[in-house]
């Protein structure tokens, strides 16, 4: 169901036709916010927007900013729908978030062809800054290379060989089996075995059984949301790390430890762009959203506050929304917030920045509701991210 959320008198400010005039900002959250990757980011991703054009003070180019938000469903035909009217008939300037990789694929097309602005956190795929890049998305948070070759160097120095990886049968999937099987390979290690399990998924004993039975040392699990819950629920069942395999989490979110619990997650180590607690300023904004929303945000809902808000000040500065302008002024700009540190963005979108190596704290150690992570190590940007002269995709060159 899509709704629409009006900032200060929104309505008031538009033509009769309800569309958004040239000069207005018009921003689009579209995301999953009733399946599986809700948990993730959500509507709790559209409050920290809500939150981000109230702090920016309701206003880009001295009029209203308009903020609509509409929930995918998961379902490529939606996204793209929702996508095309926004853009194409809409007057939507820039949509954000965009979980799902396989629907950011079809919306980084739509967006390219209709010269607006994509502010990418959710997706993982690098296709929209590498092979199918067009300059006008920008992948704000992370990608495969900053996440998925970080628990494997640290698997390999402690000794581990051989691994067997468990991935989500869908793009992003894909895309972290293929990133990790290239590091073990280039690290001395043996992928002694890989298998990929349908998106909502929720028996994972024949997966974890071959697992088990490949002799592997480490299985690397690269679920998330409800598919991660039900998976390390049931390596615990099947006492797979009692049995002395290392269980690695590449990738863990604020609302994943939440729902499987401290208890379970205690000491497991994973990369990330953040968390609410690593520093003072980002406290204050997860307390806020805690206030809103009854729970501390993970890094989606951040991210996208992040992205909109450096995206709005660019809008400002530029004076005007019209795309190639205003990513021209971000990729000059100072980007450094809360979310963002030591930052550069590409001509291609990546957007670079220092990524953080977390542990999951042990239950007496939690101080505060949500207060699950700690900091083991910083990972500067230029060491997490592959350097521009390594992509596919050279757009000024």
């Amino acid at each position: 169901m899509k709704r629409t959320i009006s900032m200060s008198l929104v309505l008031g400010a538009l033509a009769s036709t309800g569309l958004a005039q040239d000069g207005q900002v018009k921003i689009g959250v579209l995301n999953d916010q009733s399946s599986s990757f809700s948990a993730l980011g959500g509507t709790e991703v559209v409050t920290a927007v809500e939150l981000a054009i109230a702090d920016y003070g309701g206003e880009a180019l001295g009029k209203p900013i308009e903020l609509v938000a509409a929930d995918h469903q998961n379902k490529p035909e939606v996204g793209l729908s929702i996508a095309r009217q926004w853009l194409g008939q809409e007057d939507v300037d820039v949509i954000a978030d965009a979980a799902n990789s396989a629907i950011a694929l079809g919306v980084n097309t739509l967006i390219g062809d209709l010269n607006k602005v994509g502010l990418f956190v959710s997706p993982l795929t690098d296709k929209p800054t590498e092979a199918d890049c067009n300059g006008n998305v920008v992948a704000w948070a992370y990608d495969a290379h900053s996440v998925f070759t970080s628990p494997v160097s640290f698997l390999l120095d402690d000794g581990v060989e051989t691994f067997f990886i468990l991935s989500p049968d869908y793009e992003a999937g894909k895309v972290q089996e293929a990133t990790e099987e290239a590091a073990i390979l280039a690290g001395g290690g043996t992928l002694v075995g890989k298998i990929r399990a349908p998106l909502g998924t929720t028996d994972f004993s024949s997966y974890l059984l071959q697992a088990q039975a490949s002799g592997a040392e480490a299985l690397i699990m690269n679920m998330n949301g409800p598919d991660l819950v039900n998976a390390v629920k049931q390596v615990q069942e099947f006492g797979i790390m009692s049995g002395g395999m290392t269980v690695a989490l590449p990738i863990l979110h604020q609302s994943d430890t939440r729902a499987i619990g401290v208890e379970a997650m205690q000491g497991v180590r994973f990369s990330a762009p953040w968390f609410w607690t690593i520093n003072e300023e980002s406290e204050k904004f997860g307390l806020r959203m805690k206030e809103i929303t009854g729970d501390a945000p993970g890094w989606v809902a951040a991210g996208t506050y992040s992205a909109v808000t450096n995206y709005l000040t660019a809008v400002d500065a530029a004076g005007t929304d019209e795309a190639e302008a205003v990513l021209a002024q971000m990729r000059e700009m100072e980007i450094d917030d809360f979310f963002v540190k030591n930052a550069t963005l590409f001509p291609n979108g990546r957007l670079i920045h220092d990524m953080y190596s977390i542990e999951v704290k042990s239950p007496d150690e939690v101080e505060q509701g949500d207060d699950f992570f700690r900091l083991v190590s910083s990972i500067p940007a230029d060491v997490a991210f592959k350097p521009y002269s390594e992509s596919v995709c050279q757009i000024g060159k």
